[in-house]
């Protein structure tokens, strides 16, 4: 049981002042404040910061710490540095990304920076990386108006007034990268971005990026520096809308248990009045093509991105899901046979599952 917790008088006198969060108005503008620092030691979620306080929670959103997406950078002196971050997700009433600026010192106080968001936008799952008195922010999921899918932003922080500026880049840089890693090299005087999620030009589709980029900090340039000879396909719906995989993972799940479950029942209907039945089994093979080959266990993967893996000939065969699409990987030189094969069965795999058409995209 989480063991209850009570906010000092300070907080609850100023709590519905800071009970919101709010942009700055200035590049940078001090928000701190009692609240939001109680919040930062004590990163709980909106309701059981009402609970408190003593209040009940009736506005939306509230400002909160408890956040996905939001980087965290050591500094040399054992401050760190929290920027950006979401709460949730859409779905939620407390969702809201941030574009704020969060120091923690090592004697524990705290600063709280915001910013105008044309200086600097809401921002989460960017990197953020440090280089002398400056932190680079590339990239970042964002709210989906305030992307532009066919370049990644560059942000940087001065450490020494908390200022920020975006950095133009030259070059080729990556379309719309996020989740990614960022390195600094001090050598070459290179930050060096791998993995995450980039959208593909042709498709317009997020997809696992493949490819290495490097920013040149001198020259502000970005260049493709390498990309892995992979084979990779889409599966896609032929009507061009979401799939019902999540549905179909709920019904099958629910086969394999002992416990009713309302919400499977209600899927089953819904696909029964629209005259498909849900094959439980074919849903647990999708990931077994009619070829030899081992299965890896989920807990071995290293992605950024979650996925099934199978070895096919000593070759890494990978699957991501979601709502759109399924990405095929192929990790490896496989015969034009196999690669065939494994493009029809999952044709044939998903169509049959959702009881629709797919087509297969080739990247």
């Amino acid at each position: 049981m989480k063991s209850k917790i009570t906010a000092p008088e300070a907080v609850c006198a100023q709590f519905e002042e800071w009970r919101a969060p709010r942009r700055g108005k200035s590049n940078p503008e001090n928000q701190t404040n009692d609240v939001w620092r109680w919040l930062v030691d004590n990163p709980v979620w909106p309701l059981r910061a009402h609970q408190a306080v003593g209040a009940p929670q009736k506005n939306y959103p509230t400002w909160c710490f408890s956040r996905y997406g939001q980087s965290e950078t050591c500094l040399p002196n054992g401050s760190v540095v929290y920027i950006g971050g979401e709460h949730e997700d859409s779905y939620d009433p407390d969702f809201y990304i941030y574009n704020d600026v969060v120091v923690v010192r090592p004697d524990t106080s705290v600063e709280i920076f915001g910013y105008p968001t044309d200086v600097f936008p809401p921002t989460d799952f960017h990197s953020a990386t440090l280089v002398d008195q400056s932190i680079y922010i590339i990239g970042g999921l964002r709210y989906p108006e305030d992307r532009d899918y066919r370049n990644t932003l560059v942000y940087r922080l001065d450490l020494t007034d908390f200022s920020i500026r975006l950095t133009p880049t030259q070059g080729n840089p990556p379309c719309w990268l996020y989740k990614h890693k960022a390195m600094f090299d001090p050598d070459a005087g290179k930050i060096i971005c791998t993995e995450g999620v980039s959208t593909h030009q042709q498709t317009q589709m997020d997809v696992e990026n493949l490819t290495t980029w490097e920013f040149a900090l001198q020259t502000r340039s970005c260049v493709e520096k390498d990309t892995k000879p992979y084979r990779r396909w889409l599966l896609v719906r032929n009507d061009g809308s979401c799939n019902t995989l999540w549905q179909i993972s709920v019904i099958a799940k629910a086969s394999r248990s002992l416990r009713q479950s309302s919400l499977a029942e209600k899927y089953l209907r819904n696909f029964e009045e629209r005259g498909h039945t849900v094959d439980p089994e074919l849903y647990f093979s999708r990931f077994r093509p009619p070829i030899p080959h081992v299965k890896i266990d989920r807990n071995a993967d290293q992605h950024t991105v979650r996925s099934h893996r199978i070895l096919v000939d000593g070759v890494v065969v990978r699957y991501v899901e979601n709502c759109w699409q399924i990405v095929v990987t192929v990790e490896g030189d496989l015969s034009s046979e196999k690669l065939e094969l494994l493009k029809r069965h999952g044709l044939d795999t998903y169509s049959r599952l959702e009881g629709a058409r797919y087509k297969c995209l080739i990247l």
